[in-house]
């Protein structure tokens, strides 16, 4: 007998990427809010280095620099997403340029599973909170990428309600520090790159297979909403993504984010950096519409989206090690047309080893039309077993592109 596919549960799914020293931090912030569980990912972010040139010579020598990064993912109900977001900027000081990004996204979830009862407030009247925030500047010294304390921050910092996650699966080998490139030229975020393994495209390429790692790099940039069509545009066109075998992005709708403002690294030679003025004209403007990029295109009739296939979903599938490959099969019998698996840690916050349970997290990007028939064939895999880590989440991919397809 199958496995009935049980009712969803309207979650939001908050994601913290912050620089590796201030994992511990994030993790009590967590406990205090009463959250049991988390996903652990170890990723890098990438910003541009900028050094003065050798003999006095003007001008700058520009190349990326990376830093480690650790990412926590954990699912709230939906009127606790700004309880737990608050918390978690004031426990890390995400407002202090270099700690890093938060974002949160509403979405299905599936499985078995109990949410956590956030406690209003958190950190608030918690005398470790004020510990929490010694480490976190403790943290930031001596650290590339983490501007000193009272380096141009703003008291207050507006949530921003009108970004989009761009997600690039890449195939060749340094595709994506041409993608980190293209994200900082524009200004437009601190990419975060993980890696994983692909699963289904390649194994349909026939010979051409042979050229196409199975290894890839997963590149994330949160961008404006308004621009983030003709920024697609820009990163296949730059990875060559119209290409067979080099990979493919799609886009997921934010509802709430906080970014991480330090793009670049190296001598500033005013009183505020350009990141730090756009931070503050966000603040005032309450959104990022101001900034628009690609108007002048847009007016002159041609349509970016032409070249994205519209109406896409994103599902998640995370499972315990070793059990992902059957489900992924069963998800490419239904439909799908592949997956890219990161392994990634099940944190228990209430106890001391903080190693984790290994997991894995399998993304694919789908057809709407097709993602209600693979989440039942995952199901009736046994995809949804009785340990509660293991779940299934779909969220609407407004625009997608992969070659061929």
């Amino acid at each position: 007998m199958a496995n009935p596919v049980p009712a969803p549960r309207r979650v939001s799914r908050i994601t913290c990427q912050v620089h590796g020293r201030l994992g511990d931090v994030v993790k009590r912030a967590l406990t205090r809010l009463g959250v049991d569980s988390a996903l652990g990912e170890n990723g890098r972010t990438v910003r541009e280095m900028r050094t003065s040139r050798p003999f006095g010579l003007p001008g700058s020598i520009v190349r990326l620099d990376d830093a480690p990064s650790e990412i926590f993912r954990i699912t709230v109900p939906t009127d606790a997403e700004s309880t737990v977001i608050e918390a978690l900027i004031r426990a890390a000081e995400l407002d202090a340029p270099g700690h890093g990004s938060i974002f949160s996204q509403r979405l299905n979830e599936y499985g078995n599973f109990e949410l956590p009862e956030i406690l209003d407030g958190g950190d608030r009247g918690d005398r470790r909170a004020g510990a929490d925030r010694g480490d976190a500047g403790r943290a930031r010294e001596g650290q590339r990428g983490v501007e000193p304390r009272d380096a141009g921050r703003p008291q207050t910092r507006t949530l921003l309600h009108d970004l989009t996650l761009i997600t690039c699966i890449l195939s060749m080998p340094g595709s994506g520090e041409q993608v980190a490139r293209v994200a900082l030229d524009l200004g437009s975020c601190v990419p975060v790159v993980t890696l994983g393994r692909g699963t289904g495209v390649r194994d349909r390429l026939g010979l051409l297979r042979i050229t196409i790692p199975v290894e890839k790099e997963i590149v994330r940039l949160l961008v404006p909403e308004h621009d983030a069509n003709e920024i697609m545009r820009l990163l296949i066109e730059e990875a060559r993504l119209d290409r067979p075998g080099r990979g493919f992005l799609y886009r997921t709708p934010v509802e709430a984010a906080l970014l991480d403002t330090s793009l670049r690294i190296g001598r500033q030679e005013h009183a505020a950096s350009i990141e730090q003025i756009i931070a503050a004209v966000d603040e005032l403007k309450r959104g990022t519409s101001w900034r628009r990029r690609f108007a002048a295109i847009e007016r002159s009739g041609g349509d970016p989206t032409q070249y994205l296939r519209l109406g896409n979903r994103e599902i998640a599938l995370i499972s315990g090690e070793g059990r992902t490959s059957r489900l992924i099969e069963a998800a490419i019998a239904a439909g799908a047309g592949g997956a890219t698996t990161s392994r990634v840690r099940r944190l228990n916050l209430n106890e001391t080893d903080s190693g984790g349970a290994p997991r894995e997290r399998s993304v694919l990007s789908v057809p709407g039309d097709k993602a209600e028939a693979i989440v039942e064939a995952m199901v009736e895999a046994g995809a949804i077993g009785e340990d509660r880590a293991d779940r299934i989440q779909v969220l609407d991919a407004p625009a997608a592109f992969a070659h061929g397809r």
